[in-house]
């Protein structure tokens, strides 16, 4: 009877530690999980934290491009109209070749009618013939000046060519693209030329007008003396 005691306490005894230990195992599991677990969210926070930081960032210099592009828009702007202005004086002479001459420098003016189709910056046949005949004026008469092309639109907003152009300010730069590309291909100096957007804004004649529209809508180049 006391044999059969003793076994049966030493077979408690074997249980108990056996489970003290499977308990002791799980806790140490559990602690080593909830210390990676704690880690994990350290590192998200921190990735977190870095995605913020680069958005704030790409905010920051989307309004900086902002500014800029403002700037340079009315810088354009202010050129053009001091050149105007210069054009504009009482010694304006009209050339037999469709050159305005002025004592600070020539002009002159291209429909975008007559060089590109509605709504498109790829030149024509009858605009590229109309640019050889500026190319060549500029070849003889005005050899190593500086060159400066203006694209110009009419006050319509853009509607169907949306997929192509943002505004008539994307419009118009890829016009005056189109014509300083021409130039350079056909042997005028890129070092010599300037192009210019200047979408809808300095109108020769009234947009209320289909006439007045087609004249608004055009690419200048101008020599500068």
């Amino acid at each position: 009877m006391k044999r059969t005691i003793y076994v049966s306490v030493a077979l408690l005894g074997l249980v108990a530690t056996i489970f003290a230990g499977g308990c002791t195992d799980y806790k140490a599991q559990s602690m080593k999980l909830r210390n990676q677990n704690d880690l994990l969210k350290v590192d998200n926070d921190n990735l977190r934290g870095q995605v913020q930081d680069k958005q704030n960032l790409i905010e920051e210099m989307d309004l900086l491009v902002k500014s800029k592009e403002d700037t340079i828009v009315k810088k354009n702007e202010k050129i053009s109209r001091l050149e105007s202005q210069l054009g504009q004086s009482t010694d304006v002479k009209i050339t037999a070749t469709g050159w305005e001459t002025g004592t600070f420098g020539d002009k002159i003016s291209v429909g975008s009618d007559v060089l590109f189709g509605s709504g498109k910056a790829t030149l024509t046949k009858t605009g590229r013939r109309a640019l050889s005949r500026v190319v060549r004026d500029i070849k003889s008469t005005y050899p190593g000046l500086p060159v400066r092309v203006y694209g110009f639109t009419d006050s319509d907003p853009i509607r169907k060519s949306k997929r192509k152009w943002k505004d008539n300010l994307d419009l118009s730069a890829n016009r005056a693209m189109a014509v300083t590309r021409y130039l350079i291909g056909n042997g005028i100096s890129k070092d010599n030329i300037e192009t210019v957007a200047m979408g809808a804004t300095h109108f020769v004649s009234s947009n209320k007008t289909r006439t007045g529209k087609s004249k608004n809508r055009r690419v200048d180049i101008m020599v500068v003396k």
